[in-house]
Order: structure tokens, then sequence, then C-alpha cells
């Protein structure tokens, strides 16, 4: 008589026991005499949270657009007329040039822009800057001191606590300075910028860059 192997259950029971082999379930068992001795057994569970490193920055608008901080500057007081040609002029040689200040994307106080940040690393953050062209027929700016009639980033100023700004002017955006985001604390401050350069040592044109923050965790 042939028997006929049913192959299927063969390899239900070969995994069943390699599964009871290999198991780490906690199960224990306590067996004692009848007397005052307890029976005890016992079983482990392991509860783990885990929780990925974060951190959050947030210079002006609070969604994907970049902020504009945009100085302009004019003749002072106002010319009637201008823009145009031949106009009467009563004025100094030079002349006095004033600045507005505008702030877009959003349009906030002019030249303060919103900044919050927070981590939930225990050894915190850095938060460190870099320039790059804007692109266009926009000239970067002087690396460091105003010369030759361009603005100089040593001019471009910030002021900023909460974080604080990686150093006063955007000469200090080279990467190497850096200010500190503490560990689970929400912050929330602001960025002020202005200028310190003699305007009218400023020649006619747009200059400008895009100043790229950086918060790296710890």
């Amino acid at each position: 008589m042939i028997k006929q192997i049913h192959k299927p259950s063969l390899v239900l029971g070969a995994v069943l026991a390699l599964a009871t082999s290999l198991g780490h379930a906690e199960q224990t068992i306590g067996i004692q005499n009848a007397g005052a001795t307890p029976a005890i057994a016992t079983a482990r569970v392991n509860v783990r949270v885990t929780v990925p490193k974060t951190v959050i920055l947030r210079v002006g608008a609070a969604d994907a657009t970049i902020s504009d901080v945009v100085f302009t500057y004019g003749v002072t007081p106002a010319v009637a007329g201008a823009p145009g040609n031949s106009l009467p002029y009563t004025g100094a040689i030079a002349p006095t040039l004033a600045t507005t200040v505008a702030t877009t994307n959003p349009t906030t106080t002019a030249g303060v822009l919103t900044t919050g940040a927070w981590t939930n690393v225990s050894g915190g953050a850095r938060l460190t800057c870099a320039l790059s062209g804007t692109g266009g027929a926009t000239t970067a700016f002087a690396t460091g001191a105003t010369v030759g009639g361009v603005p100089g980033t040593a001019d471009i100023l910030v002021a900023g606590t909460t974080p604080a700004h990686p150093g006063t002017s955007l000469a200090s955006c080279d990467g190497t300075i850096s200010s500190t985001i503490a560990a689970l604390t929400a912050l929330s401050g602001t960025f002020t910028y202005s200028t310190a350069f003699t305007a009218s040592a400023i020649a006619a044109g747009s200059y400008g860059t895009t100043v790229t923050y950086t918060a790296t965790t710890l």
C-alpha cells in the first residue's frame, strides 16, 4: 500500500516546531508544594516610545513664501514732478537721501520679520546663515565693508533675539558664526534689518542677496 504524504501538513508542522524552538514570548510557571510558600509566575513586556528628531525654523512668512526686505533711497525733501528731467532744484549738492523700508511676504512693520524656532533634540540646535545671489539684474553686495559704490554686507545690519541672529550683520553669514536654539523651548521673536552705509556713497543700481538661515540639530 502506498501511503500518501500530505505535504502542506508537514510544512506547517515544521514551521510550528521552529516557531516553538525560537519563540521569545515571556511566559513562566511557578510550582510549589502545597503549603505556605506561594507559587509565582512572572511575565515581562517592553514598552517603548520613539520620537523623531525635529527642528522648526521660521524667518518671516509662516509658509513656503520667501519674505522681502527692501530699502529704497530718494532725494529729500521730495522734488516736485519727480521722476522727471530738468526739474527745479534748490537743495544741497550732494543731495540728502532718505530711506523707506518695505517688508513684504508678509507685509509687516518695516524692516521687521517674525521669527520662531523649536527643537526636541537634547543638545539643541545651532542657527547659521549663508548668502547667495538673487539673479536677474541685481548686483551682489560687496563682501564686508561698502566699497566702490556697492553696499557691503557689513553695512546690512540685523538685530534679533529668541533666537538670536548669527552675528550683527550679513557679514556674519559665512556659515562659521552661529547662535543657539535651546531644546524643548518654543522661541518667538523678530529679526530687524537696517543699513549703516552713507546713502550718497552708493552708486545708482539694484543690489541684493538671498539669505538662507539653517537650523541644525546638535
